[in-house]
């Protein structure tokens, strides 16, 4: 399975979840926020959310302030 993960081709080995893939990546799941197709996912959805074959998937760090 092929995903772009922050405009990089990756290729999976196997079907995994948003959480997963932050594991497999080694990114800390703690100030984050994550896009699939442009549509952000609910932080208690990543470990049920299945990432499909060409997604295109985002992540990016909260900021605060004014």
């Amino acid at each position: 399975m092929h995903i772009k993960f922050n405009d990089q081709l990756l290729q999976l080995t196997a079907n995994c979840t948003v959480a997963e893939l932050l594991i497999q990546q080694q990114i800390q799941p703690q100030g984050l926020a994550v896009a699939i197709n442009n549509t952000v996912i609910a932080k208690q959805q990543w470990p049920q959310h299945q990432l499909r074959d060409n997604d295109f998937v985002n992540v990016f760090h909260i900021v605060t302030g004014g």
